[in-house]
């Protein structure tokens, strides 16, 4: 729990570090890195929940068994196991929070009327762009005032 809680700190850290330097990225390319960070955040969340399921189940099972004196596993490891899960949802809600804000930055950046398209990678997209161009010039000649 306490790797995965780190891994989860250390993607709020980069998204807010990559927040913090966008006018140096290209919009694009800071909404792909959030996506990746997403992911990452999102494969770390599952395997949380995995892991801390298959600790309940070990627990209930091992207090179902009949125990000497003391405490019974399950009563030992409840309280860390609770509070490993609240931290660790802090952590998510902390990191989800950083990725907002990188979402947020990248897509006022792709929406930007200043923002320097990206080169075609396809023919595809090259048709794209021109068509873009096509119906700006169109548009721009409709509104132009006649003399």
């Amino acid at each position: 729990m306490r790797r995965l809680r780190n891994q989860i700190g250390v993607f709020a850290t980069h998204a807010r570090a990559l927040n913090s330097m966008a006018k140096n990225f290209d919009s694009a390319a800071l909404v792909e890195e959030a996506n990746q960070l997403l992911e990452g955040l999102k494969e770390a969340k599952k395997e949380c929940w995995g892991a801390s399921s298959k600790i309940e189940t070990l627990a209930r099972s091992l207090s179902s068994r009949p125990q000497g004196r003391g405490m019974s596993p399950a009563a030992q490891y409840g309280p860390e196991l609770r509070a490993a899960r609240r931290q660790f949802a802090d952590a998510v809600r902390d990191a989800e929070k950083a990725l907002g804000q990188l979402y947020s930055t990248g897509m006022a950046g792709l929406n930007s009327p200043t923002r320097v398209s990206t080169s075609p990678d396809s023919v595809f997209e090259l048709v794209l762009m021109f068509s873009d161009l096509l119906v700006k010039w169109i548009e721009h000649a409709r509104n132009k005032p006649k003399k």
